[in-house]
């Protein structure tokens, strides 16, 4: 079993928690947070419900990442911190030789991921970037198809995620665009990732969003343009209702089918074939973070690099994203 440890105890502090206490490949040995409420094993609110066992019986408490770090009990560090503190906690966790899983984005820009790809240069641990949807069951089958070619070619795709307002988090640090990125950064770049995973940089990108003061961006629409693979359009935001409930899903066409899937409907991939019918397959068990625990969990027991999720293709995530705010804030000062 890994001994891991989890720097922040907020909401995807517990999400994390939760999940790894159904892993027979980890144990959590250790949790830091500033705030001492977040200390107490109790629920809190988030876009989505943290379900499991979150209790911290038996689990070393640390008010500071920093003392939690120093713990010869912690073999592997999960960082779960606002965003503005990504760069500051991965260096500390390679400085004591630790594995490292950190929570998406990476950085805070890419420029701050450069220097952390550069200090890590030649790191002989396991440094994985949690970007979760990579691995949901319904969106790995869909890549499945794109992959295999089975309809045919993909032509066109369109992506959306929408949430409440993220008023829950410590000090508001989310709606505060300087320490989160905005709504681009912390919610968009799900699906930015995924189409960034599957076919690379757009060759042309164009974007129109609404900025909230200090908020940053906090709604986008944006369009991507391939040379030679589909024509992609992906929408996100939170600027909902606090009772505005969550949703994420896709569409996709393809020469011989139409796939889609819709959170607000069920959990399934909708396959709907040109020659009639409609298909629910079977999906992968688990969920998007099980999933990428299992990976990072087996990388370090196998000795091998976590390439499905590298910081390398992380950072240019976060770099397509910036690219998205350039063109938003062109079209909002013409």
């Amino acid at each position: 079993m890994i001994k891991i440890g989890i720097i922040g105890q907020g909401f995807i502090g517990k999400m994390h928690l939760a999940t790894l206490r159904q892993s027979k490949l980890a144990t959590v040995t250790a949790v830091a947070d500033r705030e001492p409420s977040n200390l107490e094993g109790k629920v809190v609110a988030g876009n989505i419900d943290v379900s499991g066992d979150i209790s911290l019986e038996g689990v070393a408490r640390y008010e500071e990442g920093d003392a939690l770090l120093r713990d010869p009990n912690v073999e592997a560090v999960l960082i779960a911190l606002p965003t503005y503190m990504h760069k500051e906690y991965i260096l500390k966790a390679a400085e004591k030789g630790k594995h490292i899983l950190c929570e998406k984005p990476l950085t805070l820009t890419s420029a701050e991921g450069r220097e952390v790809l550069e200090a890590l240069n030649g790191y002989d641990r396991v440094f994985m970037s949690a970007q979760c949807i990579r691995f949901w069951p319904v969106y790995v089958e869909a890549r499945n198809y794109i992959r295999s070619g089975v309809y045919g070619k993909l032509l066109s795709a369109q992506f959306t995620r929408q949430s409440c307002k993220p008023t829950w988090s410590w000090q508001n640090w989310l709606l505060d665009g300087a320490k989160s990125g905005g709504a681009l950064l912390d919610l968009h770049i799900h699906d930015v990732d995924y189409v960034n995973y599957l076919f690379g940089m757009p060759d042309q990108v164009e974007a129109i969003g609404c900025i909230v003061p200090r908020e940053d961006v906090s709604q986008v629409n944006a369009y991507y343009r391939y040379a030679n693979g589909p024509v992609v359009a992906v929408d996100g935001g939170w600027m909902h209702p606090a009772d505005f409930p969550f949703r994420m899903g896709f569409r996709m066409e393809f020469e011989q089918a139409t796939l889609e899937f819709d959170s607000r409907i069920d959990a399934n991939l909708h396959v709907y074939p040109a020659g009639g019918g409609h298909l629910t397959p079977d999906l992968l068990p688990g969920d998007g973070y099980s999933r990428e625990h299992e990976y990072f969990l087996r990388s370090i027991m196998e000795g091998n690099k976590a390439e499905e999720a590298s910081p390398e293709s992380a950072l240019a995530s976060v770099a397509l994203v910036e690219r998205e705010r350039a063109a938003i804030r062109t079209v909002a000062t013409a």
